[in-house]
């Protein structure tokens, strides 16, 4: 079964991937997988019980798990049961296991992987977007995870006629923001948690996940976008705008309508503030700068600075 142009959000975490991805899901020409069938996922849904199937109850029996061991989680990162979902939960091995757990070992080994031995992972989650699709199926698919940019190197090999959005910030922001998450959803398993390893260890995935996405860049220009986080928050309409004249979906009156209305509710929503600071995980903006140098230098040209 094909994957016909499938579209990816490919930021790392905290780059304003969620607002994106679930404006695009707005689309009724894309097919989105939502958390209740990235949870459980076979069997295949069928869209007569797609708004009814069990496992939506049994999704969000979990969620509340997550509320009652620490309630600020889905306050940083929201989740629901019936909304578009970041599909690293279909992968079997991506840098989610080494942000959940403290596993250095496991991030190391994933590290190291060759292509080939990428590829055949990747190749797996692409039979789950196939399983998925069997019976659900729309003009494209649609999804995101920070994963992606790990199997950058054969994201273009597995799914040849892909479409990537690439989202930037600054990672004197994005780095210490996603240390909070982590930080967060580890205190569900654990009752320790190492700050200063798990600020290691993210600022480590943003590097090598940065140097394997410019790597990318060489061959596949037309098939990827790049977008700031800070143009993206001013103008989300613009920015969809922009994927959908690179990539030449189609964008129906129905769809502009639905996106305006959700962009009004989302400036219109309170928010809980999200504290967090790199020293906090010891780290400091010196030494973010100073690893991240290279792609700082490399995104300025492609979409301007990123604001520190």
């Amino acid at each position: 079964m094909p994957v016909h142009r499938p579209l990816f959000v490919a930021g790392f975490g905290r780059t304003g991937s969620t607002l994106l991805h679930n404006l695009l899901a707005l689309d009724g020409n894309a097919r989105v997988p939502l958390l209740w069938e990235l949870w459980t996922p076979s069997p295949p849904p069928r869209p007569e019980s797609y708004a009814t199937d069990p496992r939506i109850e049994i999704a969000q029996r979990r969620l509340d798990g997550f509320t009652r061991a620490d309630p600020l989680i889905l306050q940083i990162h929201p989740m629901q049961a019936r909304a578009p979902d970041e599909c690293h939960w279909m992968m079997r091995h991506s840098p989610l296991t080494a942000m959940f757990y403290q596993a250095p070992e496991y991030w190391a080994w994933l590290k190291q992987l060759n292509d080939g031995e990428l590829a055949e992972l990747y190749s797996r989650y692409r039979l789950q977007v196939q399983h998925l699709q069997l019976f659900c199926r729309r003009e494209h698919w649609l999804s995101k995870a920070s994963s992606h940019l790990h199997f950058m190197p054969v994201l273009f090999d597995v799914f040849p006629d892909a479409n990537v959005i690439r989202l930037h910030r600054h990672p004197c922001h994005a780095v210490p923001s996603l240390c909070s998450l982590v930080a967060g959803y580890r205190r569900l398993f654990s009752p320790q948690v190492d700050y200063h390893e798990v600020g290691m260890t993210i600022l480590d995935m943003f590097t090598d996940g940065m140097r394997r996405s410019m790597a990318a860049s060489q061959h596949r220009s037309q098939q990827i976008i790049d977008i700031r986080f800070e143009d993206l928050v001013i103008d989300p309409a613009a920015a969809v705008r922009r994927i959908y004249a690179q990539f030449g979906y189609r964008f129906g009156a129905t769809f502009e309508q639905d996106l305006a209305r959700a962009i009004e509710n989302e400036r219109t929503a309170v928010r809980p503030r999200h504290a967090y600071s790199l020293e906090q995980f010891g780290l400091s903006s010196a030494q973010v700068i100073e690893r991240s140098a290279n792609y700082l230098s490399w995104v300025q040209p492609r979409c301007g600075e990123l604001a520190a």
